[in-house]
């Protein structure tokens, strides 16, 4: 049987890999071998499950390669740099929820405030302008990216509407853990079963390890500042994400179930159907909805077990903060005894005026795209929190009802 290598286009084989992050990094020390567990299924899915025309197939190999010599640059700097590379990181500000429920306009609106940071997605690009760049709005090498970022979400109709994405906008952290090829990304913008099961049975021990790692290269030589984070992948390991961050502060964001699947379908099909000719939407749909609910009822059952790390948790509803925005980030730094100055308040709340939700275009979606509907839905959706954290109820298997 052909394998990835004899394939046309670029080459997927591992040491081809590495050999190309090897000379885009200038560097050939990887820190261990951990990232091979990854690999394997994540080749596997690509080859055999993924169908990407040569576009998509360069798109995933350049994402993969960024990231092994994002890796080598991190190993190599940590070398150079003992005492930054042990800095501690205090107190993250994390906003754990699933795509579609108001995350990332969250994301973006906390780190907005003076004194706090989130990477921008310049920055988890490419590690070796981390500390070259000295003013990233003039900086032509941004420029480029900008305009690169540009051009491929032009390749994709709709996704615009979707999610906004330019060089200069905070990055979900899936961008960090890709150091150790964790990342969902890659399931996400490609059609790949085998991989995301790694990722469900995979123990992300050592990729948080490396996002860790990565926030301390990203804040060296920088003012301290508090780090806003976010992930939906970050409900699937939310233990991990407590352990390797015990002094967090969790922001949960939720919406009516329904509406955030049929989003998200709505998203993972604009991605992939960019990428590949043969897309089966409502087969990958199913799959899509069992990932996610498997997500977040590892994050209901968490919370529900421990109640020491439930009270550190503020739970955020999508259809309140877009009603009330100032109200909803008055009650977040409440929550968590966090002063929030006038300054602070004026950053945010402009931030939110200058990205109305329609500046991009509006986003149509419904479940019966995808072969779902509300009734088969709700009898297995993990209910979201109503009056106090914690209160939660869980249903079926999926496809029950």
């Amino acid at each position: 049987m052909p394998t990835i290598a004899d394939a046309p286009g670029p080459n997927f084989a591992p040491d081809a890999l590495r050999e190309a992050a090897e000379r885009k990094s200038g560097r050939s020390d990887y820190g261990s071998d951990s990232y091979t567990a990854a690999l394997a299924p994540l080749l596997y899915s690509i080859e055999h499950e993924a169908a990407l025309t040569d576009a998509g197939r360069r798109e995933v190999w350049g994402r993969i390669v960024d990231a092994l010599a994002n890796r080598l640059t991190l190993v190599a700097w940590e070398k150079a740099n003992p005492g930054p590379a042990s800095a501690p990181v205090d107190a993250p500000l994390v906003v754990l929820g699933l795509g579609r429920t108001g995350s990332s306009i969250l994301h973006e609106t906390l780190s907005a405030a003076p004194g706090r940071r989130a990477p921008r997605t310049w920055e988890v690009r490419d590690f070796s302008l981390v500390h070259a760049v000295t003013d990233a709005a003039s900086d032509e090498r941004i420029r480029r990216l900008d305009a690169d970022i540009a051009r491929a979400n032009d390749r994709v109709p709709g996704y615009a509407a979707i999610h906004h994405s330019d060089a200069h906008v905070p990055m979900e952290c899936v961008a960090l853990t890709a150091l150790d090829l964790v990342s969902i990304q890659f399931a996400t913008i490609a059609w790949a079963p085998t991989y995301r099961e790694f990722l469900v049975s995979v123990d992300p021990r050592s990729a948080y390890q490396w996002h860790q790692r990565a926030l301390r290269f990203l804040q060296a030589g920088k003012p301290r500042a508090r780090w806003v984070l976010k992930a939906p992948m970050h409900s699937l390991y939310i233990d991990t994400l407590a352990q390797t961050y015990p002094d967090a502060m969790i922001v949960q964001t939720h919406r009516d179930p329904t509406t955030v699947l049929a989003s998200m379908c709505s998203l993972y099909a604009t991605l992939r159907q960019a990428r590949s000719d043969r897309t089966d939407t409502q087969g990958q749909a199913a799959a899509d909805v069992a990932y996610t609910v498997e997500g977040i009822q590892r994050a209901v059952d968490y919370r529900n077990d421990h109640p020491d790390f439930d009270v550190r948790c503020r739970d955020v509803s999508f259809k309140e903060f877009m009603a009330d925005p100032a109200a909803t980030l008055a009650g977040i730094h409440e929550h968590f005894g966090v002063e929030l100055t006038g300054q602070a308040r004026s950053a945010m709340l402009g931030y939110l005026r200058n990205r109305p939700r329609d500046k991009y275009g509006r986003h149509h979606y419904s479940l019966e795209q995808f072969g779902l509907t509300h009734e088969k839905l709700v009898p297995w959706w993990p209910t979201t929190p109503t009056a106090s954290p914690g209160s939660y109820r869980t249903g079926g298997s999926p496809g029950s009802g």
